[in-house]
């Protein structure tokens, strides 16, 4: 039995000696395999980590530029919602004017004088109409302080409607 032993222990170590060499030979293809798939994702994935890059810079650009327009737009509706009040206060001296409440209204007409101005620089294209009309608010004021109501704004709103009416055709181009 000593001969069967020493034979079976013999195949034994021949067998595992052959595990081994089969286990290293595999390693290394697994290393190999490993490697190239590495190398193969790295050259497949740069590029698209570049493009992505590219598109986040786009998008981020064309974000930005709508966020300016946006508030460009928002800007323009501001200054044109400006106007409409000047308008309306101009409209409320009117109004406290044909009640008879000449230092009033004179002092509410007054009260236009700078926001009119402003919007004369705000918009350099009817920077001569806007500050125009200090010269018949100061008529006016002049003539409702000293009692003299007959005098009315009408020329005063006209010339800001027409001032709206074209910032209105500017905005809608």
């Amino acid at each position: 039995m000593n001969s069967l032993q020493h034979l079976l222990l013999s195949t034994l170590l021949g067998l595992v000696v052959y595990l081994i060499i089969q286990n290293q030979q595999l390693q290394a293809s697994l290393q190999h395999a490993q490697q190239t798939t590495a190398t193969t994702l790295t050259a497949t994935l740069e590029p698209l980590a570049e493009k992505l890059d590219a598109i986040n810079t786009v998008t981020t650009k064309l974000g930005k530029e709508t966020d300016d327009a946006a508030n460009q737009k928002l800007t323009a509706l501001q200054k044109h919602l400006g106007l409409y009040k000047i308008l309306s206060t101009v409209n409320q001296a009117e109004r406290l004017r044909a009640e008879g409440k000449g230092a009033e209204a004179a002092e509410k007409l007054t009260s236009t004088k700078k926001p009119i101005w402003g919007a004369g620089e705000t918009f350099a294209a009817h920077k001569a109409k806007l500050q125009g009309l200090m010269g018949p608010i100061d008529k006016l004021t002049g003539a409702w302080k000293s009692g003299d109501t007959s005098a009315n704004v009408d020329a005063v709103r006209k010339e800001l409607e027409a001032v709206l009416g074209a910032l209105n055709n500017d905005a809608a181009k």
